[in-house]
């Protein structure tokens, strides 16, 4: 009798056991690559693994929820980055069932008050004559292009009304040609000039870059002038200059 009562109760164990894992199986899986953050240009790029069709969802801090997309199993939110240290966090349902997870993003410096820039950019920007719209003395939080055209594009993160990062991005051909390429150094000149670098002396060293690009070279020295580093490289299609703080 002994031997037949441990046998059922080993029969309800397991059968408890398996009915456990079948509930835990049709959790979704949520795996972010990190706990914590850092940003790298304007974001921070968080990223991981989530079961395969499962809906994935984003907060950041108190703002409202976002949509992110399912790669066939994988995630990457590019997170703008931020002034102070911002909990993120993620969400993945499936078949009714939701697993939470959250991470952290580290906060960055501030290029420039924001209202500051836009006085200095547009008066700058009419000073040496380029065309370009005059921005706005304050502006939304999140990422916003500044000028885009012809292939060039220059994208600013701003956040609280400062400016967090901005992105300069011109085309490897447009580079064949002495007056786009007047037109590049005159916008440098004038992103430098708005975030309270030296215009002139950030010209100089991108004289060098310039050269390394010729030859082909893909990663190259920053860029310092009076607190702001531009970080430079180049693919076959663009050259990629973000202005920050470190």
């Amino acid at each position: 009798m002994k031997i037949k009562k441990i046998i059922a109760s080993l029969a309800v164990v397991l059968g408890s056991a398996v009915a456990l894992a079948g509930c835990q199986s049709g959790t979704p899986s949520l795996k972010p690559s990190k706990s914590t953050y850092n940003a790298s240009g304007l974001v921070a790029a968080v990223k991981g693994t989530v079961s395969k069709n499962a809906k994935v969802t984003y907060q950041i801090g108190s703002a409202a929820s976002k949509k992110a997309t399912n790669n066939d199993g994988s995630f990457v939110i590019q997170v703008p980055s931020q002034t102070k240290k911002t909990q993120v966090t993620l969400k993945a349902t499936k078949s009714g069932k939701t697993t939470t997870k959250k991470v952290t993003v580290n906060p960055s410096k501030t290029l420039v008050a924001y209202p500051k820039f836009a006085m200095t950019y547009n008066m700058v920007n009419q000073q040496m004559k380029l065309t370009a719209p005059a921005l706005p003395m304050t502006q939304k939080d999140g990422l916003v292009d500044l000028y885009s055209a012809d292939g060039v594009r220059i994208r600013a993160n701003v956040q609280n009304q400062n400016v967090v990062s901005i992105a300069y991005i011109f085309p490897v051909k447009s580079m064949k040609s002495k007056t786009k390429m007047k037109d590049f150094a005159m916008r440098l000149t004038v992103l430098a000039t708005a975030v309270g670098a030296d215009g002139q002396k950030v010209l100089k060293d991108y004289q060098k870059l310039a050269k390394d690009a010729e030859n082909g070279q893909t990663t190259v020295d920053n860029i310092n002038s009076k607190g702001v580093t531009f970080e430079t490289s180049f693919s076959d299609q663009a050259l990629y200059m973000y202005l920050v703080k470190k």
